[in-house]
């Protein structure tokens, strides 16, 4: 049983904190390594001051000349996201922008991922774009990355190749190493589109064999002469033809890129439509993130559905 003496301090600091509104703050101080964590009581031009909760249910305030802090972090502000509306989803990417500056607080990264998946499910066009490529600067993994980069391809009205590269290069070609680029990309098109026999006969060439050697890194030669008996590709094969195509693509251009292997991401597509790809639940837009993006409204502290 926990001592009254202990649960007395832990109610007054409970109605204290409910009893007005309160920002998470962080206060880094020059020369200091250690965060202070706290509640934002005050702040103006000379000084900031933060209540600290202290081990036992007490809590102290401490103040800080602004000469002597290096940075100040105000996390998430529960005023602002409570004027955010479905309506106006221009507010809620300002709002992710702002706070996916703030990585270091894992608050303000958990809200600006929120506030991405809101508006990549609920947005179009431009806005969707924008959302996804918050989503994928706040990636957590490279397995998680490329995920999204599927998914930011799969639901992009232009299917943008690009959103499927990284931007660190491992290996690279240039397109003055490849001289049948476009025959061998022509190969791949047709191996993703299940025309085997065209697609072989363009592999027999000297030229485009010798040329696939430079995309070996992602798919090699006899892989993809093994794909050319398959009328439909599995998720992870699809995804490793269309990152030779983006290579490729690329070199057309003349620019140098990577061949590095592309991690499989599971299964992120099963069928392969006229128009092009049609994406399976697995990277559906509300699952993009551990938020459900229908709940897009904060009220009383919580988010809910509208």
């Amino acid at each position: 049983m926990v001592p009254k003496a202990e649960i007395v301090p832990w109610i007054a600091l409970y109605a204290m904190l409910v009893a007005q509104p309160v920002h998470a703050a962080v206060v880094i101080v020059k020369g200091s390594n250690q965060p202070i964590l706290g509640y934002l009581v005050r702040q103006d031009e000379r000084s900031v001051t933060l209540r600290e909760v202290l081990p036992g249910g007490k809590s102290r305030e401490s103040s800080f000349a602004r000469g002597n802090i290096d940075e100040l972090i105000i996390t998430v502000s529960p005023e602002r996201l409570s004027t955010l509306d479905p309506l106006r989803l221009t507010e809620y990417i300002e709002y992710a922008e702002e706070l996916a500056e703030k990585q270091r607080d894992p608050e303000a990264r958990d809200t600006a991922l929120r506030l991405y998946a809101i508006v990549a499910a609920r947005g179009e066009g431009p806005l969707r774009r924008s959302a996804m490529l918050g989503l994928i600067a706040l990636a957590t993994s490279p397995a998680n990355e490329q995920k999204l980069r599927a998914a930011a391809y799969l639901f992009d009205a232009d299917h943008d190749e690009s959103l499927l590269k990284r931007a660190v290069d491992a290996g690279t070609v240039s397109a003055g190493s490849l001289t049948a680029a476009s025959d061998l990309l022509q190969a791949l098109r047709l191996v993703r589109q299940g025309k085997g026999s065209p697609a072989r006969a363009l592999f027999d060439k000297p030229a485009v064999r010798n040329d696939a050697r430079q995309i070996a890194g992602i798919i090699t030669l006899d892989e993809l002469v093994s794909l050319t008996e398959r009328s439909q590709l599995s998720n992870s094969q699809l995804l490793r033809v269309l990152r030779a195509e983006v290579v490729l693509e690329e070199l057309k251009l003349g620019r140098a890129v990577t061949t590095e292997r592309t991690p499989d991401v599971g299964n992120w597509s099963g069928s392969l439509l006229s128009g092009g790809m049609e994406p399976l639940p697995r990277l559906s837009l509300q699952t993009l993130t551990e938020f459900d993006p229908t709940e897009c409204v904060f009220r009383n502290g919580k988010w809910v559905r509208p």
